[in-house]
């Protein structure tokens, strides 16, 4: 059974835990506006939070992102993104 999915807001709130949680509270408000720039549709704010642990990827979530990913997530994320 899958998990559920994650809203963008979910997404986005979870990956600035994690920054806030290595970078101190100090950083909320810049990992904010980093994250929302860099993550701004859903599948690619899914996909950067499966892939926050490159040694511990979260398949199902990265799958949940592939789902959600449109042509333009695509190749922003083969550009570099």
């Amino acid at each position: 059974m899958s998990a559920p999915r994650l809203t963008y807001e979910e997404a986005i709130a979870r990956l600035v835990a994690l920054d806030v949680a290595r970078w101190g509270e100090s950083e909320r408000a810049a990992s904010e506006r980093m994250r929302r720039r860099n993550s701004p549709t859903i599948g690619l704010a899914l996909n950067s939070l499966a892939h926050h642990d490159v040694d511990a990827i979260d398949a199902e979530m990265a799958a949940q992102a592939e789902e959600l990913l449109t042509d333009a997530d695509w190749r922003s994320l083969r550009s570099g993104g």
